[in-house]
């Protein structure tokens, strides 16, 4: 499944979300434009619009309205990230310079709040109040997930149940409010917003399980730096599921990833130290089957997904949102 193709099927709808995106984010000022340039030609997967136009496919109707919701699932999302690279002193993402490094961090906050604040210039003038309450509380999550992370970062006691909060919070919250907008902005009767609900809180606590994943597999072409995680000391899946099957050297990992120099204070290097460290506990994950205990977890996950959409009118927009969730279990970037 290739995101490239389902845009290109999307058609006039994906241009109808570029064109909102781009209108939206418009400046007279030289140095915003250059920013905003830069974000929008190192974008990522932009997998939220995606998401949001398919819900409103496969609910309804497409509608203006659906392409300013696409728009702001990537404004806000991006938004998060400009100011998440500041706040972990990150140089790259996905492989290539950060604002913050490209150009300096306090652009990277006050691209990030300029974003931010289009996108709720969208809201409440092109979207309605429904709409607004589903972002407003994805903001709230967003921000709330990060604290709850940064506090498990230091006390490094992160359970089952931390970790699922923080994922819910991170990275399901505004999935949920990609779909619910593309449904509701297509005019879709209740049951079906219930439903492409929990298809986006399983498929988003998913993708970012897969994510976590990515930390240990180093061979995997995913931009992303070997031991990234460990190194701003998070204790995610794979580890949570090796620490469960053997308690006592899980919590001397605990003590041994303490020794991890905090990120935020010496930057993303990773030192000779740091370097043994993970290695140590990514032997541990290996020896415990941490990755594939947490490919299970994950694929269980996808499976509700896809059933909770399975009410929906059968379309191709509806067979796509099943394919994409298939592609979410088994991405290898």
């Amino acid at each position: 499944m290739r995101l490239d193709f389902v845009k290109q099927e999307l058609g006039k709808h994906w241009s109808g979300y570029g064109q909102a995106i781009r209108a939206a984010l418009a400046s007279d000022n030289r140095l915003l434009t250059k920013l905003n340039e830069y974000i929008i030609d190192t974008a990522g997967k932009q997998l939220r619009p995606v998401l949001c136009l398919l819900s409103a496919q496969a609910c309804g109707e497409v509608s203006q309205m659906s392409y300013e919701c696409a728009a702001v699932c990537e404004i806000i999302h991006t938004a998060t990230l400009l100011h998440d690279d500041v706040a972990d002193n990150a140089d790259l993402r996905r492989g290539l310079p950060t604002v913050k490094a490209a150009f300096s961090p306090a652009a990277s906050v006050l691209t990030g709040d300029y974003w931010l604040a289009q996108g709720m210039y969208l809201l409440i003038n092109k979207c309605n109040t429904e709409i607004l309450g589903h972002f407003t509380k994805a903001l709230h999550d967003l921000s709330v997930g990060e604290i709850i992370q940064m506090e498990k970062a230091e006390e490094l006691d992160t359970t089952r149940e931390d970790y699922y909060k923080i994922i819910e919070c991170k990275t399901a919250s505004l999935f949920i409010a990609a779909v619910k907008s593309g449904a509701i902005s297509a005019g879709a009767p209740q049951e079906y917003v219930d439903a492409v609900s929990s298809y986006a809180f399983h498929l988003g606590l998913a993708f970012q399980m897969r994510d976590d994943i990515f930390d240990y597999s180093p061979k995997m072409d995913t931009g992303k730096l070997a031991g990234a995680d460990l190194k701003e000391r998070k204790i995610t899946l794979p580890l949570l599921c090796a620490m469960e099957a053997s308690p006592e050297e899980g919590e001397q990992i605990r003590k041994l990833i303490n020794g991890i120099e905090n990120t935020v204070t010496k930057g993303e290097e990773i030192t000779e130290s740091d370097a043994q460290i993970i290695s140590e506990v990514t032997s541990f994950i290996n020896a415990n089957d941490g990755i594939s205990k947490a490919q299970e977890i994950l694929e269980h996950h996808i499976a509700i997904a896809v059933d909770s959409i399975s009410t929906l009118p059968q379309s191709v927009a509806k067979e796509r949102l099943v394919q994409l969730a298939e592609y979410v279990g088994k991405r290898n970037s």
